[in-house]
């Protein structure tokens, strides 16, 4: 009777404890708490935080990318945005994230890379397709840059970055029509413009 009264004292104090880890590894608590640290900008214990996580591995990977971004350990953001790609090859969020520490090292390649990949996915994604013109710009490539900023300009003609961007662009390419038209498009939407009047001023 002793010995069965010991095994059901163990066994209550098993399962005491199983209930104890389970209430402490809380997925809901575990992001709360992780957010709640983020806000107040304590990066490494919002990242210690996630690391008691067992499942939600796509989502775990992902938070970590950011959170490594936010602390500018740029390695380790890429690292675990690249695990997030492979839990989920075609996630746009996951590539869109790894675009955030290849932008602050400046990996312009791989950032061509990456954003061309996303586009493979979602073609019609306007912030990549803007990313990409700027690209091409920046090279002086203009045949390349006009075919992303165009794709911009279709889905949202006043919108006045990649206006302005598809004027200059127009304008290097020797389109003098397009690229005036498009700099006085950029006058209504930003009527004081500088850069769109100094092009039209080269134009006269």
């Amino acid at each position: 009777m002793g010995l069965l009264n010991k095994k059901q004292g163990l066994i209550a104090l098993l399962l005491t404890l199983a209930l104890t880890v389970s209430a402490q590894v809380n997925p809901s608590q575990i992001f709360a708490n992780s957010y709640k640290f983020e806000s107040s900008g304590d990066y490494q214990k919002a990242i210690s935080e996630l690391n008691v996580l067992n499942g939600y591995d796509y989502h775990k990977a992902l938070r970590l990318g950011w959170l490594y971004y936010l602390a500018k350990d740029y390695e380790n953001s890429k690292k675990f945005y690249n695990q997030a790609i492979s839990l989920a090859p075609k996630s746009t969020e996951a590539l869109l994230g790894l675009c955030y520490p290849l932008e602050a090292q400046k990996k312009t390649d791989e950032l061509e890379t990456v954003y061309k990949k996303i586009l493979s996915l979602d073609k019609g994604n306007s912030k990549v397709n803007y990313a990409l013109g700027n690209i091409y710009y920046y090279r002086q490539d203009f045949v390349q840059a006009e075919k992303y900023f165009d794709i911009v300009q279709t889905m949202y003609p006043f919108d006045y970055y990649s206006t302005l961007m598809s004027a200059w662009t127009k304008y290097f390419l020797g389109k003098k029509t397009d690229a005036k038209r498009l700099f006085n498009t950029v006058l209504i939407i930003s009527p004081t413009d500088q850069s769109a009047k100094d092009g039209l001023g080269l134009l006269k």
